[in-house]
């Protein structure tokens, strides 16, 4: 029997989450209604395919042993610890890459 994996999302991505809905809402409800659901539906994939993400491409972000999806302008980060899959933060693509590992937190 395969073992289930659960899908965990961080205080501090969530409220990543929050801000980028919050921000995108300045111009269209709709349309932030639909890039958090793009980022959702593009983690979800996770509970059954862990490694369907890459090591990420960031080194400092790899030599801790996260893993990131990209998601249109975002880069999702997330670690695998025993059956549960946490996502760590969600950071804007174009963000300061030596700045990213200090969002994870």
């Amino acid at each position: 029997m395969e073992e289930q994996i659960k899908l965990v999302w961080s205080p501090r991505a969530s409220d990543m989450l929050e801000d980028i809905h919050e921000y995108i809402s300045e111009y269209s409800l709709k349309a932030a209604y639909k890039y958090i659901d793009g980022i959702y539906n593009s983690v979800a994939k996770l509970e059954k395919y862990l490694e369907s993400c890459s090591p990420c491409k960031n080194s400092k972000l790899n030599a801790e042993g996260f893993r990131c999806c990209l998601y249109r302008n975002h880069i999702i980060v997330y670690e695998f610890i025993q059956n549960q899959v946490e996502i760590l933060a969600v950071i804007y693509s174009k963000i300061d890459p030596d700045r990213m590992i200090d969002l994870i937190g």
